[in-house]
Protein backbone atom coordinates (compact mmCIF):
# COMPACT_ATOMS: atom_id res chain seq x y z
CA UNK A 1 0.00 0.00 0.00
CA UNK A 2 2.73 2.37 -1.01
CA UNK A 3 0.21 4.57 -2.80
CA UNK A 4 -2.01 4.77 0.30
CA UNK A 5 0.99 6.00 2.28
CA UNK A 6 1.72 8.62 -0.37
CA UNK A 7 -1.91 9.79 -0.37
CA UNK A 8 -1.85 9.96 3.44
CA UNK A 9 1.39 11.97 3.40
CA UNK A 10 0.00 14.43 0.86
CA UNK A 11 -3.20 14.83 2.88
CA UNK A 12 -1.14 15.57 5.99
CA UNK A 13 1.02 18.10 4.14
CA UNK A 14 -2.09 19.83 2.78
CA UNK A 15 -3.89 19.96 6.13
CA UNK A 16 -0.75 21.26 7.84
CA UNK A 17 -0.32 23.98 5.21
CA UNK A 18 -3.94 24.99 4.66
CA UNK A 19 -5.97 23.91 7.70
CA UNK A 20 -8.74 24.49 8.37
CA UNK A 21 -9.63 22.97 5.04
CA UNK A 22 -12.91 21.55 3.77
CA UNK A 23 -12.97 17.95 2.57
CA UNK A 24 -13.65 18.65 -1.14
CA UNK A 25 -10.76 21.11 -1.33
CA UNK A 26 -8.43 18.73 0.53
CA UNK A 27 -9.24 15.96 -1.93
CA UNK A 28 -8.85 18.33 -4.88
CA UNK A 29 -5.42 19.50 -3.67
CA UNK A 30 -4.23 15.92 -3.19
CA UNK A 31 -5.58 14.61 -6.50
CA UNK A 32 -4.06 17.61 -8.32
CA UNK A 33 -0.70 16.82 -6.73
CA UNK A 34 -0.84 13.50 -8.61
CA UNK A 35 -1.53 15.42 -11.86
CA UNK A 36 -5.07 14.07 -12.00
CA UNK A 37 -8.16 16.16 -12.69
CA UNK A 38 -10.85 14.94 -10.26
CA UNK A 39 -11.68 12.53 -7.50
CA UNK A 40 -13.85 9.93 -9.20
CA UNK A 41 -16.23 7.39 -7.73
CA UNK A 42 -13.52 4.73 -7.49
CA UNK A 43 -10.93 6.99 -5.86
CA UNK A 44 -13.24 8.75 -3.39
CA UNK A 45 -13.77 5.71 -1.08
CA UNK A 46 -10.00 5.23 -0.87
CA UNK A 47 -9.57 8.91 0.05
CA UNK A 48 -12.42 8.67 2.59
CA UNK A 49 -10.81 5.68 4.28
CA UNK A 50 -7.39 7.32 4.45
CA UNK A 51 -8.83 10.66 5.64
CA UNK A 52 -10.83 8.93 8.39
CA UNK A 53 -7.61 7.47 9.79
CA UNK A 54 -5.90 10.88 10.13
CA UNK A 55 -5.38 12.25 13.62
CA UNK A 56 -6.80 15.75 13.14
CA UNK A 57 -9.67 17.59 14.74
CA UNK A 58 -12.65 17.32 12.43
CA UNK A 59 -15.73 19.54 12.45
CA UNK A 60 -18.71 19.95 10.18
CA UNK A 61 -19.58 23.09 8.20
CA UNK A 62 -22.72 23.31 6.07
CA UNK A 63 -22.71 19.52 5.77
CA UNK A 64 -19.03 19.30 4.78
CA UNK A 65 -16.18 17.91 6.84
CA UNK A 66 -13.49 20.41 7.88
CA UNK A 67 -10.00 19.27 8.89
CA UNK A 68 -8.08 21.41 11.38
CA UNK A 69 -4.30 21.46 11.69
CA UNK A 70 -4.27 22.36 15.39
CA UNK A 71 -2.36 25.57 14.81
CA UNK A 72 -3.64 28.98 15.85
CA UNK A 73 -6.85 29.30 13.90
CA UNK A 74 -7.62 32.87 14.92
CA UNK A 75 -6.73 34.05 11.46
CA UNK A 76 -8.08 33.90 7.95
CA UNK A 77 -6.47 33.69 4.54
CA UNK A 78 -7.44 35.95 1.70
CA UNK A 79 -8.86 34.07 -1.28
CA UNK A 80 -6.25 35.12 -3.86
CA UNK A 81 -3.40 34.01 -1.59
CA UNK A 82 -4.94 30.64 -0.91
CA UNK A 83 -6.55 30.14 -4.32
CA UNK A 84 -9.94 29.22 -2.91
CA UNK A 85 -13.43 29.97 -4.07
CA UNK A 86 -15.74 31.43 -1.46
CA UNK A 87 -17.62 28.14 -1.11
CA UNK A 88 -14.32 26.46 -0.14
CA UNK A 89 -13.78 28.73 2.88
CA UNK A 90 -15.00 27.33 6.20
CA UNK A 91 -17.67 29.43 7.91
CA UNK A 92 -15.57 29.79 11.07
CA UNK A 93 -12.71 31.26 9.04
CA UNK A 94 -15.11 33.75 7.41
CA UNK A 95 -16.42 34.66 10.88
CA UNK A 96 -12.84 35.39 11.94
CA UNK A 97 -12.58 37.74 8.96
CA UNK A 98 -15.73 39.56 10.05
CA UNK A 99 -14.42 39.90 13.60
CA UNK A 100 -11.08 41.15 12.27
CA UNK A 101 -12.88 43.85 10.28
CA UNK A 102 -15.01 44.84 13.26
CA UNK A 103 -11.99 45.06 15.56
CA UNK A 104 -10.03 47.17 13.06
CA UNK A 105 -12.95 49.51 12.43
CA UNK A 106 -13.69 49.64 16.18
CA UNK A 107 -17.23 50.85 15.61
CA UNK A 108 -20.72 49.58 14.93
CA UNK A 109 -21.11 48.76 11.22
CA UNK A 110 -24.19 48.17 9.09
CA UNK A 111 -24.63 44.82 7.42
CA UNK A 112 -24.30 46.27 3.91
CA UNK A 113 -21.07 48.13 4.77
CA UNK A 114 -19.67 45.08 6.54
CA UNK A 115 -20.45 42.90 3.52
CA UNK A 116 -18.43 45.24 1.27
CA UNK A 117 -15.51 45.31 3.72
CA UNK A 118 -15.71 41.51 3.97
CA UNK A 119 -15.60 41.12 0.19
CA UNK A 120 -12.63 43.47 -0.05
CA UNK A 121 -10.73 41.81 2.81
CA UNK A 122 -11.05 38.39 1.15
CA UNK A 123 -9.98 39.84 -2.19
CA UNK A 124 -13.15 39.35 -4.21
CA UNK A 125 -14.08 41.95 -6.81
CA UNK A 126 -17.83 41.64 -6.35
CA UNK A 127 -20.42 40.13 -4.05
CA UNK A 128 -21.87 37.22 -5.98
CA UNK A 129 -24.23 34.59 -4.67
CA UNK A 130 -21.42 32.44 -3.24
CA UNK A 131 -19.68 35.31 -1.42
CA UNK A 132 -23.06 36.46 -0.11
CA UNK A 133 -23.86 32.93 1.13
CA UNK A 134 -20.50 32.72 2.91
CA UNK A 135 -21.04 36.14 4.50
CA UNK A 136 -24.57 35.18 5.65
CA UNK A 137 -23.33 31.94 7.26
CA UNK A 138 -20.43 33.73 8.95
CA UNK A 139 -22.63 36.60 10.17
CA UNK A 140 -24.84 34.04 11.96
CA UNK A 141 -21.81 32.59 13.74
CA UNK A 142 -21.89 32.74 17.52
CA UNK A 143 -18.55 34.59 17.57
CA UNK A 144 -19.97 37.54 15.58
CA UNK A 145 -21.84 40.07 17.71
CA UNK A 146 -25.00 41.54 16.22
CA UNK A 147 -26.74 44.52 17.81
CA UNK A 148 -30.19 43.34 16.76
CA UNK A 149 -30.94 46.11 14.27
CA UNK A 150 -28.98 44.91 11.25
CA UNK A 151 -25.70 46.17 12.64
CA UNK A 152 -22.60 44.47 13.96
CA UNK A 153 -20.14 45.50 16.65
CA UNK A 154 -16.66 44.39 17.67
CA UNK A 155 -16.38 42.15 20.72
CA UNK A 156 -14.42 44.72 22.74
CA UNK A 157 -16.71 47.65 21.96
CA UNK A 158 -18.91 48.45 24.90
CA UNK A 159 -22.63 48.06 24.23
CA UNK A 160 -23.08 51.68 25.34
CA UNK A 161 -21.13 54.32 23.47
Amino acid sequence: HLLDDEIRNRMIETIEAEGPIMRPLLYKRVITSFSLKKVGSRIEPVFDEIASSLQYQVTSDAGETVYHNGKDENFFRTAPLSERYSYQIPTEEAAMCINYILENENRIITKSELMILFRNELGYERIGAQVDALFQRAARSASVIRTGNGRFRPQELSAKR
